[in-house]
This record gives structure tokens, sequence and C-alpha cells, in this order.
């Protein structure tokens, strides 16, 4: 069945079999449980029973059921009826955001196949020409000067709410060939965040090549976390990531690593994106750790804004056999970091920036597990020039253009997007993981570029996060019986629940 499909009436749970475990999760609360084999057989066909009838069955049918599955009342009891379909409540504030990413340049030194910055044209071949100056000193595209950033801090703080905790996230292009303006945009965080009342969390993206020792002390001195964007092998990784003259990257990169003092290794995050020319999870995740990285993080190539770009189609997994074969890969990573969690490796501290432990985390304390795309709504991108957008992959399509950081947001066109986007919620609310899922499962972007519509899911992320958070699951109950002490100090909890948090 679908994800998104929902039956006549949707059933009380909804149950899966990975790693080994007998799950099921309640489509009402999101809560979920480890089952024996024979009380999974049970609710399945209890399941299967109730969701055949066209409304709400009364509860002479259920309990009538409930006896001929022989299924003892406490188990019934986790797994409630829907009342009525599922909503969701989104937050009613169009201004209270917490993430800003600041697109430094559109400048790279690399030009990465599956990359959709080209060369400042963001996958847009009208992005240049259409885009207007927005002061009267008409700033150059390619590069954000520090005024932008400063302003654009500015709007920030402007709208957070009471929302204390905050993150700039350092974007491009690769942002270190802009490190003036960086630089000086954690200065004027930390110079007036307590005038402010705040706390800022600091993230940057880099390619590696222009990664000193030097520059990366400065940084993470400053509080600025760095991902060091490295593919895998020497011929994996200058196959994905060359120079803008063709020369593979990968030579250069392992020299600033291997010049790193320990301790700054440590503190660095390995970040591997893996494409279908060499899709093998867990050896990319080794790899990382031979070349020194403690902290790590794998996630696949996502079909954003390449819509416009077909000929770059092969460097994404678009195929049923290739997204097969990234859901066996995933399985084999997921026991990986089992392994590696149960010998004392891996913990949340280290694996900050990674998805699938953050699911975990999420998961862990039932935390909605983003409850939706914040793009717009809880976050917002500003590109060179100062023009705001809802996410750097809306980048340069003049009707997601939200205003600029000299005027501000323009109400009008913001209220369109949230308006437009939460259709979401209604495409979603009558699938059976959507108590869990909240959308969360295909790119705002994503859907646009396929579907033409943002608030339309796109199906084939939603079954690729689907397989994700039944891994995600599967593998919590694992390490719940295994090591159930030790989770509290595993997942470290994060009332923040956004990708900055009080923990660094």
């Amino acid at each position: 069945m679908s994800v998104n499909k929902a039956p006549t009436f949707k059933p009380p749970v909804y149950l899966f079999k990975k790693l080994g475990r007998y799950l099921g999760i309640s489509t009402v609360s999101g809560d979920f449980y480890d089952l024996s084999p024979s009380t999974y057989a049970a609710l399945q066909q209890w399941n299967n029973e109730l969701s055949g009838c066209k409304a709400r069955p009364s509860p002479r049918t259920v309990r009538r059921l409930t006896q001929k599955y022989r299924i003892p009342q406490h188990i019934v009891d986790l797994f409630p009826l829907p009342v009525h379909t599922l909503h969701f409540k989104e937050r009613s504030s169009a201004r209270c955001f917490t993430d800003i990413t600041l697109n430094l340049t559109s400048r790279c030194n690399l030009r990465c196949n599956y990359c959709w910055n080209d060369q400042g044209t963001y996958s847009n071949s009208t992005f240049q020409k259409d885009r207007t100056s927005v002061s009267a000193g008409c700033v150059k595209d390619s590069e954000m000067p520090i005024e932008v950033a400063r302003k654009a801090v500015d709007i920030l703080i402007g709208s957070c709410g009471d929302d204390k905790d905050l993150v700039v996230d350092f974007y491009g292009g690769e942002p270190l060939l802009n490190l003036k303006t960086l630089l000086a945009t954690v200065d004027y965080c930390r110079k007036n965040q307590k005038r402010w009342g705040v706390n800022f969390h600091f993230l940057l993206a880099t390619n590696g090549t222009l990664l000193t020792p030097k520059i990366a002390g400065i940084l993470l001195k400053k509080g600025v976390q760095i991902a060091v964007s490295i593919d895998g092998s020497k011929k994996v990784h200058d196959r994905n990531r060359p120079f803008t003259s063709g020369k593979g990257s990968f030579n250069t990169i392992r020299k600033n690593l291997k010049e790193m003092p320990e301790g700054i290794m440590k503190r660095l995050v390995g970040r591997t994106t893996v494409t279908p020319f060499y899709s093998d999870l867990s050896s990319l995740y080794g790899n990382l750790r031979k070349l020194g990285f403690e902290r790590i993080e794998l996630f696949e190539s996502e079909d954003a804004c390449h819509r416009l770009t077909p000929q770059r189609e092969r460097f994404f997994f678009s195929t049923a056999r290739q997204y097969r074969l990234l859901c066996r890969q995933y399985e084999r990573l997921a026991k990986r970091y089992i392994t590696d969690t149960l010998s004392g490796f891996l913990d949340y501290r280290k694996t900050f920036f990674n998805r699938f432990f953050k699911l975990m985390q999420r998961l862990y304390y039932h935390h909605e597990v983003t409850g939706g795309c914040p793009a717009g709504v809880g976050q917002f991108a500003i590109d060179a020039s100062g023009g705001i957008y809802p996410c750097t992959s809306f980048l340069g399509v003049e009707k997601f253009r939200l205003g600029n950081i000299y005027n501000g947001l323009e109400e009008k066109k913001l209220g369109v997007f949230l308006k437009t986007i939460r259709k979401r919620f209604e495409h979603c609310r009558g699938c059976l993981l959507f108590s869990l899922c909240r959308t969360t499962g295909s790119c705002l972007n994503i859907n646009y570029y396929f579907n033409r519509d943002p608030a339309l899911p796109y199906q084939k992320s939603c079954e690729l996060f689907r397989e994700k958070m039944e891994l995600a699951i599967a593998t919590l109950s694992i390490l719940s019986e295994k090591i159930p002490e030790r989770l509290e100090e595993l997942f470290g909890f994060d009332p923040v629940g956004r990708r900055g948090n009080k923990l660094y």
C-alpha cells in the first residue's frame, strides 16, 4: 500500500518487521512498541478487518474482533481507533524564525556533479536576468557583503519571538571564499547576543580545500561547527567533486586533514553525499573513520532544483531499482551504527549532524519528527544580494522570493507561500505514518520540481523516509534492550529540536 494512500477507515496500527523486530506504531498517538511474533500476527488480522470498514467501527465490532483474534485488552489499549482524520496544528506566527542560512557566495572552486549552484545560476538559466538591485548601490551577485549579513541577522533577531536559541548557517558556493564576511558575522552575533538575550549556534558546510588548520582553529574557537564534504575514496570523491579544471580534489582535502591537530580533527564532521555510482553506505562510513573523523554524516544526493538540469539526473536515485538498493544500504548502515553504538564509539554528540541519528533522537523523546519542513515558517535563506527565500533550494526562483533585507519580508508573498504549503497537511493527513512524519518525508523544493506544487508530496521521497523511520525505530528497539541504562547519555536531550542546540 502506498504510504500516502489512506484506506477507507484508517486502521489503528501501522505494523512492520525490521532488523528481526516486530513493531507497531499507533496511527493516532505515534507511540511505537515491540511486539511478540504471535501478537504481531494477531494485530495484523485485527488491523486488516478494521481497515476494511467504511466508517468508524462500533465498540461492539472492536470487541468482537479483539476476542476473535485473542488479543489482550492491554495490547488493544495501546492502539486506539482514530476519532476523526488527524489534523496538524501549525505554528500560528509567520514571524517566529529561529534559523537563517546566509549564502555567502555563489562562487566555488569545485564543480561537483550533483550540485545545483551552477556557478551562481542555481540551476536556473533565468536567475541572473530576473534579479533586480535591492539597494541603491547594486551589489555583486556572487559575494555577500558584510552589511548584508548583518542586516540579515537583524531581521532574524526581530523575527525570533521568544526563542532564545538561534542558528546561523553559512552556505555557498564555497563559504570560505568569503571568509571575511563569515568571520564578521560571527563576531557581530557574539558581540550582541547578550544584549539581544539570545544564544547563537553557527554551522558551516565546506568542501575542505581551503580549510587549513589555522582557519579551522579560528572558526572552532569562535563556536562554528564545521562539516567537511568528502565523498569516499579518491576514485569516488574525484568523480563527484572535481576542481573547476577537472582535476580531482581528494588529495588537497586529505592533505589539509592530515595537518589538522588531533583536537581539531575530533571536532570536525565528515560529510559524505552518496550517489548511485557508489552507494555502499557502510563502506563510505568506514572511509570517513579511516580519514580520522569521529563525527560523521551520510546522506543520499537530493534531486532539488535539478528538473531544470536533466543531464545530471544520473547522479541521483531516480529509478525504482536504485531506491531499493539505497534502502538495502541504509539497513546495512543501521546495523553498523548499532555495532558502533554498542561498542561506545557513537553517541549523539558525535552525530548531531547525522540525519539518521537525529531521527532516532527525536523518536526516542517522542518529539514530532520535525513537524514538517520549516522553510518559510521557522527558517529562511538570504542570497548574496539580500533577497529572502524560504530556503537555499528555492534561491533564484522569483515566485518564491519573499522580500529583501532592506525592505523586509513581503507579508503578502509570505502569506501566499504559507497558505500554499499548509495544503501539504491535507495531502498527508490520511497517511498511516502521519502521526510521526508530519509531512517531513518530502522536501518542499523537491515537491515543487517534480510535482510543480510544493505542497504535493513526492512519493519516492516518502517511501525512502518511511524506510529510514522504520530502521530508526527498529534500531531504538535493539538499543533499548541491550543498553537501556545508556540511552539518556547516548542521545543527549535536545529541547531545541533543530540543528543547533545547547549541547554545542
